[in-house]
């Protein structure tokens, strides 16, 4: 046990030097081993003791001068209104929602989601009809015409579902 202690106290020791020196501290190498003598080890035991003291004065001195700038109820209360506004946020967010669910307007929206795309579907159906008879007549034009018109049939579905499954997603929620 002897023998732990005089290792700690020789890191710290070497530790400390290294800081107090040149602001190098070596990283922690518990193979390192340096002997100290029985005065450096006392010597070092009294600059730790000193350095609690210090610090411990510091802090003292910190705490009340926080005490009396009044610095603390400050926090406190900051910290408290900052709760308060998380708090009146989430209700907030929460009353709409509802109000959101109960008006409908979720529904209603899906609802209008569903009519555009049987409207567009409708509107490719009479298109394609026209480019068949397009085609009769001209028939390039109409393979280029037809190709648009797909491409925009598979976009507009692609995009209904992606709505649609982002309207669910809400009302799920």
């Amino acid at each position: 046990m002897n023998e732990l202690f005089a290792i700690i106290i020789n890191n710290f020791y070497i530790k400390y030097n290294m800081k107090e020196n040149n602001n190098s501290i070596p990283s922690w190498n518990e193979n390192t081993f340096h002997q100290l003598t029985a005065k450096q080890t006392v010597g070092t035991i009294q600059n730790v003791s000193k350095n609690i003291r210090e610090y411990s004065l510091l802090m003292k001195e910190t705490m009340k001068t926080l005490r009396e700038t009044g610095a603390i109820p400050e926090m406190a209360l900051a910290i408290r209104e900052g709760s308060y506004t998380i708090r009146d946020t989430v209700k907030d967010l929460n009353d709409t929602t509802q109000e959101l669910k109960r008006n409908g307007f979720v529904t209603d929206t899906v609802s209008a989601v569903e009519n555009t795309l049987k409207s567009a579907e409708e509107s490719i159906t009479a298109v394609k009809e026209i480019t068949n008879d397009a085609e009769k007549i001209s028939p390039n034009t109409t393979k280029v015409v037809k190709d648009s018109f797909d491409l925009i049939k598979t976009e507009t579905s692609q995009m209904a579902e992606k709505v649609m499954d982002g309207l669910k997603n809400k009302v799920d929620a």
